[in-house]
């Protein structure tokens, strides 16, 4: 792979005038997939002559929702799309997506190309299962391996966007693409609105809840003028709301419930705690909110459902190593 990849796509695609462009050298722009999708916010980063986006969603409908939004939102050639990381609702309907972009390559990191290719059937099946054959491909799309740690647009080579990776969020495989020409951070879910409860069902031994506030302390170190979450019910992003929110929430499940080992508490017991330490979360207009309280409750809570996880997260236990950005 070469390292000026987007400039060769980007001179393949041609432009419609009648589409809105832009004067800055990069702007992000955000779209907010709900229903399946749980609400989870794709980033599109429009350069001076090429465009990407980041995060592509669970259901077909959402998938084709955010393409169509693309077409009105930029005349530039879509040269490359992105999954943060290897959850689901991050890449099921990429092939749905990808129908619609036929000559746009779709990227992840190494690890998460991994663990998508060890899921995707079995989640595919899953949800096909649950939501119907019509919302969710048969057969998904595995993204390639991308291991550089910064990309440019064509035309824009003095701006890059850097993949910051591997971090922990409320995965092991996150991604975050920091742009600092204009301080912006596309966080993935590292960080969740502060309008969300959070999916914590990853978090099987406490290394990778103090891995996520690392993590989100870092974060705190860019100083960025703006935060992209990687679920939000509002498109009003700004420097820290999200970030404060996200670490108050993962340090309320450290100290209050992860602290007294699993099964202390009933999944009933953790619901209201959790919801009465972060009150007004569940919208009556979306059920992300409820249906992620729910499985954390489930999750870690006496006699629950616990998540069908296809890596053993358990074994991620030695916070050195999952810190290993720090010297």
């Amino acid at each position: 792979m070469k390292l000026n990849i987007f400039v060769t796509l980007g001179a393949a695609f041609g432009t419609v005038a009648a589409r809105p462009s832009y004067n800055k050298a990069l702007c992000v722009e955000t779209f907010i997939s709900s229903g399946p999708s749980l609400d989870m916010v794709s980033s599109l980063i429009i350069g001076s002559e090429a465009a990407v986006i980041i995060d592509l969603p669970l259901g077909i409908p959402q998938a084709e929702a955010l393409a169509n939004w693309i077409s009105k939102t930029t005349d530039k050639p879509l040269v490359a799309a992105f999954s943060t990381h290897s959850h689901p609702d991050h890449y099921l309907g990429s092939t749905a997506f990808l129908a619609r972009f036929p000559d746009t390559k779709y990227y992840a990191t190494s690890e998460a190309v991994k663990l998508i290719k060890n899921e995707a059937p079995i989640k595919a099946k899953f949800w096909r299962g649950i939501l119907g054959d019509d919302i969710v491909v048969e057969n998904v799309t595995i993204p390639t391996s991308y291991d550089f740690s910064f990309f440019t647009l064509p035309g824009d080579e003095s701006t890059p966007i850097h993949l910051v990776s591997p971090l922990v969020g409320d995965t092991i495989d996150e991604t975050m693409f920091w742009i600092p020409s204009i301080s912006t951070l596309i966080a993935g879910d590292a960080v969740y609105s502060h309008t969300m409860h959070l999916w914590l069902a990853d978090l099987l031994s406490p290394s990778l809840t103090e891995a996520w506030l690392s993590t989100l302390e870092f974060i705190k170190s860019l100083k960025p003028q703006k935060i992209i979450p990687g679920h939000s019910l509002t498109k009003k992003f700004g420097s820290h709301i999200d970030l404060e929110h996200t670490q108050k929430y993962v340090t309320y499940f450290k100290n209050k419930i992860e602290a007294k080992g699993e099964d202390f508490f009933t999944p009933q017991q953790i619901y209201k705690k959790i919801n009465s330490a972060f009150p007004n979360l569940l919208s009556k207009t979306s059920q992300t909110s409820a249906t992620l309280l729910n499985i954390t409750s489930e999750q870690f809570g006496r006699g629950g459902q616990r998540q069908l996880h296809y890596v053993d997260l358990a074994s991620f236990n030695n916070a050195t190593a999952l810190e290993g950005w720090r010297l």
